[in-house]
């Protein structure tokens, strides 16, 4: 877990941010923040489209598990690492695809009654144990994701024609990790403008780096796939609607200007922290947050092949985004009847 792309990557920013000013901090924070918040509405998608356009009236049905990941470009990543932390050596996977957020969902489709349709559910929430173990290791991580989608077969496949169905599905994802960056303490300053002029210090001790995301989202699609033999190529496009946020920051004990940050305090320093051009949409005495919101429609296209063993089946598909050109991939492991 240690080793996960997102949270080492991550965690390297974050250091790099302790030579920075909290300005600085800001600023690199939320252009991150602006990029990787469209992401979420199509990772959350993760489990809804399986290979079959369409897979047939009741009784066909279907169980199974799908594990992918949607990337934030290296370009988005750039800025951020100019200006908080050049020089980082960032990981191949992340230069050549960028940074990749991951996504997974027990998925479950039943075919319609009469009319030509399916519906299909999903779901993830990490266990109690999983969560325990992590903690142990140093991370609080949290995520959750539901959701559910109907698709009508507009053309049902025959021995020329294949499957053509168009979908429409609402998913909600949220998602959390904190874990400590491993140095001591490290101070922020940022100066009010004159005719005050007067710099001050957000000092924290023991820090940890906070990262939270949230997305609720309407997903619109349309899918062709043609079985031949054991193995079905599928292509399809999608639309995602919805509202999307991502906040990071540090969780710590804050000092400010040397004394103990205080509830009472907050609201003066958010005034303070406004006179210098900086708004910070969460402090408190135990850290602060910044972030960014996206309501953008994010267009993709997809598309994967799929290998059948009886009733297992074996799903690939890779996704594009041709707005931020962002890559996407997922695989999927089912047993369907």
């Amino acid at each position: 877990m240690k080793r996960f792309v997102l949270i080492s990557t991550m965690a390297l920013v974050a250091a790099g941010a302790w030579a920075q000013d909290l300005k600085t901090f800001q600023t690199g924070f939320e252009t991150f923040a602006a990029d990787m918040a469209p992401t979420l509405s199509y990772n959350a998608t993760v489990g809804n489209n399986w290979s079959d356009a369409y897979i047939g009236n009741f009784p066909h049905l279907g169980v199974g598990v799908a594990v992918g990941f949607t990337s934030v470009p290296l370009a988005s990543i750039e800025p951020l690492l100019a200006t908080i932390a050049s020089g980082i050596a960032l990981p191949e996977i992340v230069r050549s695809m960028g940074l990749p957020i991951p996504a997974a969902a027990l998925a479950a489709k039943i075919g319609g009654f009469i009319l030509p349709f399916d519906i299909g559910l999903k779901g993830m929430m990490l266990p109690e144990t999983v969560t325990a173990g992590l903690s142990s290791m140093g991370f609080n991580f949290d995520y959750t994701l539901i959701g559910g989608n109907i698709r009508y077969a507009v053309i049902k496949e025959n021995l020329l024609l294949p499957d053509v169905s168009v979908g429409v599905g609402y998913n909600r994802l949220a998602g959390s990790i904190s874990m400590p960056l491993g140095v001591t303490g490290q101070s922020f300053t940022f100066t009010t403008p004159a005719p005050d002029s007067q710099s001050h210090t957000l000092a924290v001790t023991d820090p940890a780096l906070a990262l939270q995301w949230a997305t609720d989202s309407f997903d619109f699609t349309a899918q062709v796939s043609k079985k031949i033999l054991f193995i079905e190529p599928y292509v399809g496009a999608g639309l995602s609607l919805g509202n999307s946020s991502v906040k990071g920051g540090i969780e710590s004990a804050l000092t400010y200007d040397g004394a103990p940050v205080t509830d009472a305090q907050v609201a003066a320093i958010k005034e303070q922290l406004a006179l210098a051009g900086i708004t910070v949409p969460d402090l408190s005495a135990a850290g602060f947050l910044f972030g960014a919101e996206s309501a953008a429609p994010v267009f993709r296209v997809y598309g994967g092949l799929t290998l059948s063993l009886f009733v297992v089946k074996l799903d690939t598909s890779v996704t594009y985004v041709p707005q931020t050109n962002s890559l996407g991939a997922q695989a999927m492991v089912r047993v369907q009847l």
